[in-house]
């Protein structure tokens, strides 16, 4: 069975990712011919996701000006539907980018600090000798395990839980190093920066995000919470029928597995579009939403104790380079669900793919590197 924990957690290869980019050419950004880059873009998106199948939504900007925006495939296999730029998808880890930007949010409004303790805000959460700060949850440095990595998880996120049952999945189970030690990827951190919000807020994380975030923004297909039922044009998720020998044949794309919004939270339990996602891209790099410092920072690698550099962002992200210029992003996977939310903010580059079928036939992030890439005249 796939690893729900895996599958939540695809920014532990992303660096792979950019890496091949890289090596192919380390110049810095050409001049691009936007209709040539779309061109390039089209061809290759129509390849991977042909007519008839469940499909994709991307979206690829630069400086403000749209360069592609886009459905391939279909939305809803039975029904016919088309995938376009305005489809609600599932957004999986692309929703940690929303949990991140609220706690940056809180800190400069002085809510927060990001040094402070877990325990300041949640006092029951145990951590013997341990000081987890807020930054060791947005890092990933936290030494959590992560409630997701479980060999139930697919029954076990059928069901519906409370934020505190979420904690309490976790809670009690060892750490794997002591705080700021190491960068390990852990859906757990942001069940945490989760609970903290609503904490201060004192509302739900989808009420904060819809008051705070998608409402000013013009958001309108996008929320967190709730049940995937009340959401409209909505894709449906497909993932590979297995054999008898349980092997995936990618011959047979099903409906996924069912799995509820409350078990993903503000791990991966937002939904949106790429229509709106590019409209939080560009008030985040236009510092509408965070100012330019709390931005600046959250783009930094993270330093760990030993002096050294780790590999996830202060803001989450995972920083590596596409074709020689630097790159933010973070992806998404779930059963049925492939998502890659990448920036690059010395470019002003943004490339959003959303698709409602499981990674690996096509690998969606490779696609978002690959699209970053010819998006700067690679």
């Amino acid at each position: 069975m796939m690893s729900f924990g895996w599958a939540a957690s695809p920014i532990r290869s992303i660096s792979l990712l950019a890496g091949l980019l890289l090596s192919l050419c380390t110049c810095g950004a050409a001049a691009v011919d936007s209709q040539q880059a779309a061109s390039r873009i089209d061809n290759l998106l129509s390849q991977e996701y042909p007519a008839g199948e469940p499909g994709a939504a991307v979206l690829v900007s630069r400086a403000g000006n749209v360069i592609l925006k886009k459905g391939y495939g279909l939305a809803d296999t039975e029904r016919n539907v088309p995938a376009t730029p305005g489809t609600v998808f599932r957004l999986a880890s692309v929703t940690k980018m929303f949990t991140a930007t609220a706690v940056l949010m809180l800190a400069e409004r002085g809510k927060l600090a990001l040094d402070d303790a877990v325990t300041k805000f949640l006092p029951a959460y145990p951590a013997p000798g341990q000081k987890i700060a807020v930054r060791h949850l947005l890092s990933h440095t936290s030494g959590l395990a992560d409630y997701l990595d479980r060999p139930d998880s697919m029954a076990w996120a059928r069901n519906e839980y409370t934020v505190q049952n979420l904690i309490d999945a976790f809670k009690d189970r060892p750490a794997s190093f002591a705080p700021g030690e190491k960068n390990v990827y852990s859906n757990s951190n942001y069940v945490l920066l989760g609970a903290i919000i609503e904490k201060i807020a004192g509302v739900s994380f989808g009420e904060f995000a819809r008051t705070n975030l998608f409402g000013p923004l013009g958001m309108t297909s996008t929320s967190c919470g709730g049940t995937f039922s009340d959401i409209p044009r909505m894709a449906t998720a497909y993932e590979p029928a297995r054999t008898a020998d349980d092997q995936l044949d990618w011959s047979r794309l099903l409906v996924a597995r069912p799995y509820t919004m409350s078990s993903l939270y503000t791990v991966g339990g937002c939904v949106s579009s790429v229509e709106d996602l590019t409209r939080f891209h560009d008030a985040l790099l236009k510092h509408r939403l965070v100012g330019e410092r709390s931005l600046a920072q959250s783009f930094e690698p993270v330093a760990l104790n030993n002096g050294s550099v780790g590999t996830i962002s202060r803001g989450g992200w995972q920083i590596d380079k596409v074709q020689g210029r630097r790159a933010a992003m973070h992806g998404g996977a779930l059963p049925g669900v492939c998502t890659w939310f990448l920036t690059m903010p010395d470019d002003d580059v943004a490339v959003i793919l959303l698709s409602n079928r499981t990674p690996g036939k096509p690998r969606c992030g490779m696609l978002a590197v690959q699209i970053a890439g010819i998006a700067i005249g690679g």
